[in-house]
């Protein structure tokens, strides 16, 4: 059977007017209701970002240029003031008396004995011995002969001399109560001498009694310690 060519195509445009009216029927019902068909390719949702807070800027409260003002001191000017008036002082008057009268020096007591002594290393007034020497006085210096010195040579002994008693000693020292021991006569040595001072009179039982407190000599072996000479200085005045 054979067709006709118009018919054909009037077929094909009636099939291609009922696609177009297919297709345009399914647009209005996704348009009224999205969801009533299937979507393989839905739309993708973007998750909501957050926008960063924008940081402020430090400002400065100092200017940008600062220049210290310039603060004058005023001078010191300084207030005069004002003179002292200096009162004339009228001179002392000075009474003359006569005869004139004389104060006594206060004397202070320079030991528990009537007697403080004094150690004085010098060399020897000859050469070429060891020993001790010394003499008496009083706080004005006026010597006081009687008195003895109990001098302990080591190895040797035990001597007593009295101040005084030997003239040639007086006139070697140069004081009349002077007194002198040779612990060793013919050479410089060193020892270690102990020596202690008496009184000049025995108490009533004959034994004499002690005016100083006891000295210790260092000696040395050599000319310039090798005497010691003991200045004695009564401490009491009323003790004679």
């Amino acid at each position: 059977m054979k067709l006709n060519r118009s018919g054909i195509f009037n077929t094909l445009s009636v099939g291609l007017l009922g696609l177009t009216a297919l297709t345009i029927l399914a647009y209005l019902m996704i348009l009224i209701s999205p969801t009533i068909f299937y979507n393989p390719f839905p739309p993708r949702t973007l998750a909501p970002t957050s926008t960063p807070e924008p940081t402020p800027t430090p400002t400065s409260t100092r200017p940008a240029i600062w220049t210290p003002t310039p603060t004058r001191t005023p001078l010191f000017i300084p207030t005069p003031s004002p003179r002292a008036t200096r009162t004339p002082t009228p001179a002392p008057q000075i009474t003359f008396t006569w005869p004139p009268t004389v104060t006594p020096t206060p004397r202070a007591t320079r030991s528990a004995y009537p007697f403080t002594c004094e150690i004085v290393y010098r060399r020897p007034e000859y050469d070429g011995w060891a020993g001790v020497a010394g003499h008496f006085e009083d706080l004005d210096g006026n010597p006081l002969p009687g008195y003895h010195a109990q001098v302990e040579c080591p190895g040797v002994g035990i001597f007593t001399l009295k101040a005084g008693d030997n003239e040639r000693y007086n006139l070697m020292y140069n004081n009349p109560a002077a007194w002198e021991q040779a612990c060793n006569p013919s050479r410089y040595q060193a020892m270690e001498i102990r020596a202690q001072m008496f009184n000049d009179q025995p108490s009533a039982d004959g034994n004499y009694r002690a005016v100083s407190e006891p000295l210790v000599i260092q000696l040395g072996d050599y000319s310039s310690r090798g005497m010691g000479y003991i200045i004695c200085t009564l401490n009491w005045e009323e003790w004679y």
